[in-house]
């Protein structure tokens, strides 16, 4: 066994323009030993060097956008979904909004900057949007189009630089009604780096485009005009605030030595100044002795040695030092296919600057798109020290460590002796008993995934009627020490722990031990509450779905990388996961139902004809797009589950179906955490699907009805 153990751990915070090029080396080059996680608030992350394009949609969402689930999938890192509000230097530890606590043994943060509105009385009434960071711009662009076809047409955009005017020409070109576009600031294009003809043509075509200038310092937004420290108010209906830099509040209130305006000071290895674990880059960092302006250019350069820096810094070798620039390229975007060109003297504005654009920004993006690419050859590094165990303990050694285990027992419960086992009251002497195992899905939360293996086994004991009141959790921890240990075993046992709460299930006992597979064995105990069973379907029963299907080959399309999917796509995907069925199964009881099973690893199919088979009926379904959880049918087409072929074996004979049925895929996709087949009695649909539909804001999906018995168990109509 070559495995070896992850003993360091690396988180980065923030997806911006540096720490994604960390991901993207890890993604073609691995270090032994080293695990690795990025913390980021959004699934994507976008380049803002696109951002004015996509305004003016000269761009798709897709062309502006980093996959950051998919890139740590293929760098083979933990993608978390969160935001930090605490960083810890002391005991190396971040806290986050939602999830828990993660250590870490060096620490990356480029998270960008926000909007500094320390200045600015801001009423509750007034419409408002924050240009940074970037992200949150292209999220509210839905809600700046509502306001402007609304006949809201007086915008003033709070802040002078050239950023400004970009995004004023962008929304000059977006918008068919005539918009009154005010560019106001204390200063106006005083950025140091551009030189006079490149200004005077910027006011030029603001001139052209209709765009006015107002010198001024805001000290108040409301719901109908600014008003400025001089007195004076300026009608507006729409704020656009692109003013100076600041950071978030964490970063502020941490222990890292900052400059005057609150930003983290780093020294040329882009390590903090009293934090030598710590690399800080983009707009969140100040070098010491080189002041520069907060820019995107200045974040991908610093990513350039970021990236290498870490490495080093892993591997024990000397570090190399950010030559910061003292000038750069400036590309604005002006109308249509124009853009304008700033470089020390030169400035011109032509539609050849603005080709030399969008090859230069596209070829960034294109870095981290990973189209059908399913396998990259890595080079292996060492940690410094690295002892690599060629032989791991395997029956009994290979238990997780005392210490991690009692220190999470200590947070959790009073069970610190480690007792052998539990006495579990029940009042039934009948109880409801499955077991379950779930192989870790790469890159995944594991704090979601605790999640939806207990919602996956939850499904057996719902579907037989019970309510779960006990559990017994075996987790596999990737072989690992310290920290990354810590982190898995957390993640795992809190992720159960959110869901085994609301059913005030017991975890009686547990077991865990380290290995190459990570993953989830639960053994959940229920008792019975009312009698459901597989065998007492009749015919004219509808068949409902609790929720649609897709897991399966989704998945398997969106780890083979392919573009038919999104990162919004996946987390739709993640979504139904983490949905249960617990409501479901209430609303068909309500309805009279006793009968219903989970859709699990052995597809509709399997299921349905269990319940045929025992009823003594067959049953007659109609397909639709519907049932599906993405619409687009040429992923179900191209893209199958390992277990596919086996469900498709197993099951063929009992359906009569189309060859050329475009649903037919989706009988034997396996699922986890699938949703619930309920039988419904004809006159009681309207009981079920409003009860259904009041508890959780969909309509379940009807399927199909049973009727008597025919040749084949599944009859699909065309």
């Amino acid at each position: 066994m070559n495995q070896s153990p992850f003993i360091k751990q690396l988180v980065l915070v923030g997806g911006g323009h540096a720490n994604v090029q960390v991901l993207k080396k890890l993604c073609m080059n691995g270090i032994k030993g080293l695990h690795t996680i990025l913390i980021s608030e959004h699934f994507e992350a976008t380049y803002s060097g696109m951002t004015p394009g996509y305004i003016h949609e000269d761009f798709s969402k897709n062309e502006i956008s980093i996959d950051l689930q998919r890139l740590c999938f293929n760098a083979g890192a933990t993608f978390i979904k969160d935001k930090v509000i605490n960083l810890d230097t002391h005991y190396q530890e971040l806290k986050l909004q939602n999830f828990p606590n993660i250590v870490y043994d060096l620490l990356s943060i480029n998270t960008g900057s926000i909007s500094n509105t320390k200045k600015i009385n801001i009423e509750g009434s007034s419409k408002y949007f924050f240009v940074k960071p970037i992200s949150l711009l292209v999220k509210n662009l839905k809600y700046i189009d509502q306001i402007i076809r609304n006949k809201n047409n007086k915008i003033v955009i709070i802040g002078g630089g050239v950023a400004s005017y970009e995004l004023a020409f962008s929304l000059k070109r977006r918008y068919q009604t005539p918009l009154e576009i005010t560019i106001l600031g204390k200063k106006i294009l005083e950025e140091k780096n551009l030189n006079k003809k490149t200004k005077n043509n910027l006011k030029k075509i603001a001139k052209n485009f209709g765009i006015k200038e107002y010198l001024g310092e805001v000290i108040k937004i409301s719901e109908k005009y600014i008003t400025l420290n001089n007195g004076e108010k300026i009608n507006c209906d729409l704020s656009l605030v692109s003013t100076g830099a600041s950071n978030e509040k964490w970063l502020l209130d941490s222990n890292l030595l900052k400059d005057e305006k609150g930003f983290i000071k780093v020294d040329t290895n882009l390590l903090s100044i009293n934090e030598k674990n710590i690399f800080v880059t983009g707009d969140a960092c100040s070098i010491e002795n080189k002041p520069r302006p907060k820019s995107g250019v200045m974040a991908v350069r610093q990513g350039e040695v970021l990236k290498e820096n870490i490495f080093f810094k892993l591997t024990g070798k000397n570090l190399i030092k950010f030559k910061p620039q003292k000038n750069w390229l400036y590309l604005i975007g002006t109308y249509k296919n124009y853009a304008l060109l700033n470089y020390f003297f030169l400035s011109f504005h032509s539609q050849w600057c603005w080709e030399l654009k969008k090859q230069i920004d596209k070829n960034f993006i294109n870095k981290f798109k990973f189209i059908n690419n399913t396998q990259m050859s890595k080079r292996n590094f060492e940690l410094e020290n690295f002892k690599n165990t060629k032989m791991h303990c395997q029956g009994c050694g290979s238990k997780v460590s005392k210490n991690t285990l009692i220190n999470y027992i200590k947070k959790t419960s009073d069970n610190i002796y480690l007792r052998d086992s539990s006495i579990i009251t029940n009042k039934s002497l009948k109880i409801l008993q499955t077991i379950d195992h779930i192989k870790l899905f790469s890159s995944l939360n594991p704090f979601d995934f605790g999640k939806i293996s207990y919602l996956h086994s939850q499904n057996d004991i719902l579907a037989a009627g019970g309510e779960v009141k006990s559990l017994s959790v075996s987790l596999n921890i990737p072989f690992s020490e310290n920290s990354v240990e810590k982190f898995y075993l957390e993640y795992f046992m809190e992720g159960i722990k959110f869901e085994a709460d609301k059913d005030k299930c017991i975890i009686s006992s547990g077991h865990s031990f380290q290995s190459i597979e990570p993953g989830i064995t639960l053994t959940l105990n229920g008792e019975i509450e009312s009698g459901v069973s597989k065998n007492s379907a009749k015919a004219g029963d509808l068949i409902y779905l609790s929720k649609p299907l897709g897991t399966g080959y989704l998945l398997a399309a969106y780890f083979n990388n392919s573009d038919m999917l999104s990162s919004n796509d996946f987390e739709k995907i993640i979504n139904n996961l983490k949905k249960g069925n617990f409501f479901a199964v209430n609303a068909a009881k309500i309805s009279g139902s006793r009968t219903m099973t989970d859709i699990s690893g052995f597809g509709l199919s399997s299921h349905l004809i269990d319940i045929c088979l025992s009823s003594n009926l067959s049953s007659e379904l109609i397909l639709s797009s519907e049932i599906l959880l993405n619409s687009n049918i040429d992923l179900l087409r191209i893209f199958q589950s390992t277990g596919f072929k086996n469900n498709y074996k197993s099951s063929r004979e009992y359906i009569k179906i189309s060859e050329n049925h475009p649903f037919k895929n989706i009988l034997f996709d396996p699922q986890t955490n699938g949703p619930m087949l309920i039988a419904i009695e004809k006159q009681n649909q309207k009981i079920f699907e409003n009860y259904f539909l009041n508890k959780s804001d969909v309509k379940p999906i009807l399927i199909g009805r049973f009727i008597d018995k025919l040749e084949k168990a599944i009859s699909v109509i065309e």
